[in-house]
């Protein structure tokens, strides 16, 4: 019985997993615009501050957003074959 429940949790965290990709794509979006809203506000106060952000900005929008997909999708691909594999337990 218990190797039936780990495949079924399992299977949600795969799932999840799946379903991650397209949040964290549109919160990476969404902070990079917040900090350069924030690199503005601090370009007259400190500048070095303002340099860091515009350059972490820079980064988070130049991050593919099909590299997180393709990441989340081999996590969450490998957690439900961990899944089955759990289940073939269950019936052995």
């Amino acid at each position: 019985m218990a190797a039936l429940i780990i495949a079924i949790l399992f299977w949600i965290l795969g799932m999840a997993a799946l379903c991650a990709s397209f949040y964290v794509t549109k919160e990476m979006r969404e902070k990079g615009e917040h900090l350069l809203k924030e690199s503005e506000h601090e370009k007259g106060k400190d500048d070095s501050a303002s340099i860091a952000m515009a350059i972490e900005a820079g980064f988070l929008k130049r991050i593919p957003s099909y590299v997180i997909h393709l990441v989340t999708g081999t996590v969450g691909a490998t957690l439900i074959v961990f899944g089955f594999v759990a289940l073939a337990f269950y019936f052995h």
